[in-house]
């Protein structure tokens, strides 16, 4: 037996599928709120300079804690907002752990300079406390920037800058009698 459905009908089931399937499709990102133990995870991490305009950072994980198992790690920096509110990466890399000496994992990205007030190294989890995400995965953000070290940027934009006039000293105050 063959059914025939009109063009309209046909497209309208097209596109009742796609909208249908495209939910399955996107990746839906939720963030963790804050933790007052930032979910038990111990981590470390480190920002060196590299070749140039270049940053390393390196990540080193000791316990997933109640984020266990971590699906992927990433050091991200987005874009500014556009006129509508849209951003795109500036920087999207992995980072791949493989086990240390000591038992812990770690691993590293390299970025620009230029990005890092806005880096962060983002974990995604579809588990949160032993239980599966429905609504998506749930990221947790740790900015670069808290990692970097002050003195060494402080004394290097001190020898840019040019220094400091001396200050004026105000008048003498002089007594006048008449």
């Amino acid at each position: 037996m063959r059914i025939r459905l009109s063009h309209v009908t046909t497209g309208v089931l097209v596109v009742a599928a796609m909208v249908l399937m495209s939910g399955r499709i996107w990746a839906i990102f939720y963030p963790l709120g804050p933790s007052k133990d930032e979910w038990k995870l111990k981590y470390d991490v480190e920002v060196h300079d590299s070749d140039g305009d270049k940053l390393t950072i390196v990540f080193t994980l000791a316990d997933e804690g109640r984020l266990k198992p971590i699906a992927s790690i990433n050091l991200v920096a987005f874009s500014e907002p556009d006129k509508l509110g849209g951003r795109t990466y500036d920087v999207k890399a992995p980072i791949e752990l493989k086990p240390t000496k000591d038992g812990r994992r770690a691993g590293q990205a390299q970025m620009r300079k230029q990005f890092v007030d806005r880096a962060k190294i983002r974990i995604l989890t579809l588990m949160v406390d032993g239980k599966r995400q429905t609504a998506g995965a749930a990221y947790f953000d740790i900015p670069i920037a808290k990692y970097m070290k002050t003195a060494p940027a402080a004394a290097s934009s001190a020898a840019a800058s040019p220094p400091a006039p001396p200050p004026i000293a105000a008048p003498s105050a002089s007594k006048v009698t008449r």
